[in-house]
C-alpha cells in the first residue's frame, strides 16, 4: 500500500514537473525577431539632389549713366525688344542748353581761329616786304661803296696830277668834296641796312607770335568740339535703347520719377535674350562636387508644374567656392530648352543630377547596410573604406595589392599590363613598408603615403586605354560606394515571415552605386529574392517578440 502510495505521489510530482517546465518555457524569453527585406534586380540611378534658381542664359540690366527725370517710357514688364530700340528717354531741356552753348563755344572759337590766320598771313606779308627792304639796302650800300670807290681812285689820281702842276686847284678840292659825299652815301646805305634788318626781325618776331596764336586757336577749337563732342554723349546717354534682343522681365522706374545715378548707375530695365534656353544654377556640396562632371544629364521639377519633369545638362562647374555658415558650395550650371515657354525666370528647380544609372544590377536595401546583430562588433570592411595613404603602411599596401587585383579582373588586363601593375604595386608596397617603419608625425607620414598612392594609380591609369580608363576612374574614385560591406542574412529555421530564433549569418558582398535607398551588389553570394535583415522588430506589449502559447 505504501509502495502505491509513494508510485502515485511521484507521478503527481512528475506531472507538476512537467507542467511547470512547459510553463517555464512558455514565458522564457524568445530570440529577435528580424524585419526582413528582399534583395531586387532592377535599374538603379545615382544622383545628386540639390536646388536651383531658373533664369535666362543672358540677361542684361539696363541702367542709366545720367541722372534726370523720366520724360517718356516705350517699353513695359514682358514687352519683346529689339537691338537698339527706344526704351525710354529722359527729360534733355537743360542738355540742350548746354548743347547750344557748347555750339556757340565752337563757332566764336572758329572765328577766333580765323582771325589768328589773317593776322599770321598778315605777318607773312610784313615779313616778306622787310626781307625785300633788306635787300634794297644791301643793295643801294654797294653802289655807294662802289661809287666811294671811285671817288677815292679819282681823288687819288687828281693828287698825283697836282703834285705834278696838272690840275688846277679848284678841281681837286671838287675831287674832294666828291669823294666825301661817295663816303656819306655809303655810311647812310649801311645804317639804312641796318633798319631794314631791324624791320625783318621785327617782322619774323610778329610771324612767329602769329604762329603760335594760330596754333593756340586751333587747339581752342578742338577743346571746343570735345566740349561739343562731350555734350552730344550725354545727348546720347539720355535716350535709353536696348543692347540685345530680347523680353523685358523687369521696369523698375515710371514716367516722372528722376533718376539720381552717382556711385553706382540705377537699373531701369531688366531685359532676358531668349527664355527658349534657359539655365539652373545649383549649388552643390563640396562632398558631392567631386563627382559632377559636364555633360551629365539632369532631371528636375518646379513647383509650378509639379507632375511634370524637365530635363536638361550641366554645362559648367564653376571653380569660384561660395561659404555660408562654414558650408562650401560650388555653382553648377545647367542648360534646360524650353520651347513651350513654360519655365520662367526665378522658379525653384528640384534637381537630381545624374551621376551614374545601371539598366539592371542586383541590388540591396541600404537599412541592410545598416544592421549589425547585437553584440557583434563592426567588422574592418564595415567601416570606413581603407585609406591606402593612411599611416598604416601594412594596411595600405595590402588594400593597393587588392584594387590591383580588381582592376586586373575588371578591366580585363592583358599578362603584360598585369605584370606592369602588379610591378607598381610592389614598387608602391615597398615604400608603405617604409613609410610603416620610420618613426615621426602621422600626418606626415599620412599625407606621403597618399603622395605613393597618388603616383601609383597616374602611373596604372597611364597603361590604360580610354575605355579602360573610364571604368579605372569609376573604380579608384574615394568619393563613390564602392566598398566591401558585411550584410546578414537570417540563419536556422522559423525565420520565416520575419520571425525565428536562428543566429544571423553573414555574407560579404562588394557594393556599387548608390540611389540613397538601394545600393547596387557588385560580388558577393547574394542572389535577387534572397531575404536579408533590414532591423530587429519592436517587442509587443508584453515585452514579447516572439508568439504565446496558448495557456
Amino acid at each position: 500500500m505504501n509502495r502505491r502510495v509513494a508510485t502515485g505521489v511521484a507521478a503527481v510530482l512528475l506531472g507538476i514537473g512537467a507542467a511547470s517546465g512547459v510553463l517555464f518555457l512558455a514565458r522564457a524569453e524568445p530570440g529577435p525577431a528580424y524585419r526582413l527585406a528582399r534583395v531586387e534586380q532592377g535599374p538603379l540611378v545615382s544622383a545628386i539632389s540639390a536646388t536651383g534658381t531658373m533664369s535666362a542664359l543672358v540677361t542684361v540690366e539696363v541702367s542709366s549713366q545720367l541722372s534726370g527725370q523720366i520724360a517718356e517710357l516705350y517699353a513695359d514688364f514682358n514687352s519683346r525688344v529689339t537691338r537698339g530700340q527706344l526704351l525710354a528717354r529722359l527729360n534733355g531741356d537743360q542738355l540742350d542748353a548746354r548743347l547750344a552753348q557748347a555750339r556757340a563755344d565752337l563757332e566764336a572759337a572758329g572765328a577766333g581761329l580765323n582771325q589768328q590766320i589773317a593776322q599770321l598771313d598778315k605777318a607773312r606779308a610784313d615779313a616778306a616786304n622787310a626781307r625785300a627792304s633788306v635787300a634794297n639796302a644791301d643793295a643801294q650800300l654797294l653802289r655807294a661803296e662802289l661809287a666811294r670807290r671811285d671817288a677815292d681812285r679819282d681823288l687819288a689820281r687828281r693828287q698825283d696830277l697836282r703834285g705834278r702842276g696838272v690840275v688846277a686847284p679848284a678841281d681837286l678840292e671838287k675831287t674832294e668834296t666828291a669823294a666825301r659825299s661817295a663816303g656819306a652815301a655809303v655810311t647812310a646805305a649801311l645804317a639804312q641796312k641796318r633798319q631794314a634788318e631791324a624791320a625783318l626781325a621785327s617782322a619774323e618776331a610778329t610771324l612767329e607770335v602769329g604762329a603760335a596764336q594760330v596754333q593756340v586757336a586751333r587747339a581752342t577749337v578742338a577743346q571746343r568740339e570735345a566740349a561739343l563732342q562731350l555734350v552730344q554723349v550725354d545727348v546720347n546717354r539720355s535716350v535709353i535703347r536696348s543692347p540685345i534682343d530680347g523680353v523685358v522681365v523687369n521696369r523698375s522706374i515710371n514716367t516722372g520719377q528722376t533718376v539720381a545715378a552717382s556711385l553706382q548707375a540705377p537699373t531701369l530695365f531688366t531685359i532676358a535674350q531668349d527664355l527658349r534656353q534657359m539655365e539652373v544654377l545649383a549649388n552643390i556640396d563640396e562632398a558631392d562636387i567631386g563627382r559632377v562632371r559636364e555633360g551629365m544629364p539632369v532631371s528636375f521639377t518646379v513647383n509650378a508644374f509639379p507632375g511634370d519633369r524637365f530635363t536638361g545638362r550641366v554645362s559648367q562647374v564653376r571653380l569660384a567656392p561660395k561659404e555660408d555658415l562654414n558650408v562650401v558650395t560650388y555653382i553648377v550650371v545647367i542648360t534646360v530648352e524650353n520651347p513651350e515657354m513654360r519655365l520662367l525666370p526665378g522658379m525653384t528647380a528640384n534637381l537630381r543630377i545624374i551621376v551614374d544609372e545601371r539598366p539592371s544590377v542586383v541590388k540591396l536595401p541600404n537599412a541592410a547596410l545598416r544592421f549589425r546583430p547585437p553584440g557583434v562588433a563592426l567588422a574592418a570592411e564595415d567601416g570606413p573604406a581603407p585609406t591606402l595613404g593612411g599611416p598604416d603602411g601594412g594596411r595600405g599596401a595590402r588594400a593597393l595589392e587588392a584594387l590591383g587585383r580588381r582592376l586586373a579582373d575588371e578591366l580585363r588586363l592583358g599578362e603584360q599590363a598585369r605584370r606592369a601593375v602588379a610591378a607598381i604595386v610592389a614598387e608602391a608596397g615597398t615604400r608603405f613598408a617604409a613609410l610603416d617603419a620610420e618613426a615621426g608625425d602621422p600626418e606626415r607620414k599620412r599625407a606621403e603615403a597618399a603622395a605613393v598612392r597618388a603616383a601609383a594609380l597616374d602611373r596604372i591609369g597611364a597603361l590604360l586605354s580610354p575605355a579602360q580608363r573610364e571604368s579605372f576612374d569609376r573604380i579608384t574614385d574615394p568619393r563613390r560606394a564602392d566598398a566591401t560591406r558585411t550584410v546578414w542574412v537570417p540563419g536556422g529555421r522559423g525565420v520565416a515571415g520575419g520571425q525565428g530564433g536562428g543566429a544571423p549569418v553573414g555574407v560579404t558582398v562588394r557594393l556599387g552605386i548608390s540611389d540613397g535607398s538601394y545600393t547596387e551588389i557588385l560580388g558577393g553570394a547574394l542572389q535577387p529574392g534572397q531575404e536579408v535583415i533590414t532591423g530587429i522588430l519592436p517587442p509587443d506589449r508584453d515585452g514579447r517578440r516572439g508568439p504565446r502559447l496558448g495557456f
